[in-house]
């Protein structure tokens, strides 16, 4: 009964199967690289990932969909002095928790 009941809980925890991507280094544009200007805009983006009771997560918290996220409104423009940032807010020991990344940086017009 015991072994049946950790089977269980490392099944239900993650344990399992998870699918976690986690780059090491991103590159991002210089002011040299683009045509900057001192009026170029900021722009921020966000993306989540979203956890609950060690069962089910969904959502993509990756810095290609945070920079999608903060060239919304720019759909022509380039980012650059791009700055990445992760938060994380767990609740009841990770029985809910939410990590997003928040990429900011200052556009550019190709």
């Amino acid at each position: 009964m015991r072994y049946l009941l950790l089977a269980v809980a490392v099944s239900l925890s993650g344990c399992l199967y998870a699918d976690v991507r986690w780059p090491r280094a991103y590159r991002s544009a210089t002011p040299s690289d683009v045509k900057a200007a001192p009026a170029d805009p900021v722009a921020s983006g966000t993306s989540c990932n979203t956890s609950l009771l060690y069962l089910v997560a969904w959502g993509d918290a990756g810095y290609a969909a945070a920079v999608r996220a903060a060239l919304k409104d720019h759909p022509e423009g380039l980012l650059y002095d791009v700055r990445s940032d992760m938060k994380v807010k767990s609740y009841l020991v990770g029985l809910y928790s939410r990590s997003c990344t928040v990429v900011t940086g200052r556009v550019a017009r190709p």
